[in-house]
């Protein structure tokens, strides 16, 4: 894979040292296409705050439009506490942990993304590659904010109406259908359902694993199912959902212990109460690929 590329955005991070922020740290120096910038700071709160305030334009009116620099807030396992309770949400911010524990208190703490630093070189890559998008949309929609402003004050009108008006016009527009919304977070994100492998139920939370990453979204595995096409996934437990275009084979052991191979190695038990149903269903799957 190739160095990512940056478009030329200086992209700019702020976190407080430590092993987990360090190692994010080094991790863009080795993989990251310059240009970036890393602030570290003693005093995360305070730079969550200053990125809240850059973060609305509207408390410093900018009359050249363009947008103010703004900085991914990074934390860790240690710094995310103090925002549990308050939140990071307005903050471009990403966690850095080791475990869906740890994806799971980013989520609470209204992180926008969690980084994982267990996950393998080319998963982290995909990973930083869409930090590095939600930054550019970000910078993208405080540019958008500014220039509307500009034009509601140049056509003597609100900026409600103006976005009325904008939105109006681009009402016919529409996602692809195999687009679905998950929230992840504090934001809604649009998911292609097929790089989705499987889907696994975590307390309160789903544990989406795509082909890039895997997303924390709130839901029920019921619902969740009923959201995919259900001609390409199937329940093959209590807790799990795979999509049935990246099962491998079937792994038949005895009457009472049967598996689901996916494509990357990963194996998922069946449930025994789903055998018949799985069977029928995965083997006209798998005699179509």
């Amino acid at each position: 894979m190739e160095a990512i590329q940056s478009d030329n955005m200086v992209v700019r991070f702020i976190g407080k040292p430590s092993a987990d922020v360090d190692a994010f740290h080094q991790f863009l120096s080795q993989h990251f296409v310059e240009p970036f910038e890393f602030q570290f700071t003693a005093d995360i709160n305070e730079a969550a705050l200053n990125e809240l305030v850059s973060g609305h334009p509207s408390v410093a009116p900018n009359k050249s439009c363009q947008p103010p620099d703004i900085r991914i807030v990074v934390t860790d396992q240690a710094t995310i506490k103090p925002f549990t309770n308050t939140g990071l949400r307005g903050v471009t911010s990403v966690m850095c942990g080791h475990s869906n524990q740890d994806a799971i208190q980013a989520f609470n703490a209204g992180v926008g993304m969690f980084f994982c630093l267990s996950a393998s070189v080319e998963d982290k890559r995909r990973q930083i590659h869409r930090l590095y998008l939600k930054y550019q949309t970000r910078i993208q929609a405080l540019k958008w904010q500014l220039v509307s402003e500009q034009l509601a004050r140049q056509r003597a009108c609100s900026p409600a109406r103006l976005m009325a008006e904008l939105t109006s016009v681009k009402s016919n527009c529409s996602r692809p259908s195999q687009q679905i919304a998950m929230r992840c977070g504090v934001d809604w994100q649009y998911v292609d359902w097929q790089t989705i492998r499987y889907v696994e139920a975590a307390g309160d939370y789903m544990c989406v694993y795509t082909q890039e990453e895997t997303l924390i979204v709130r839901s029920t595995l019921t619902e969740m199912a009923r959201r995919l096409p259900k001609h390409a996934f199937i329940r093959v437990s209590r807790s799990i959902i795979v999509n049935t275009q990246f099962v491998k084979r079937l792994i038949k052991l005895n009457s009472r212990v049967n598996y689901v191979e996916l494509q990357d190695g990963s194996k998922v038990k069946i449930s025994r109460r789903l055998m018949p149903v799985c069977f029928q269903q995965l083997d006209a799957a798998l005699s179509q690929s």
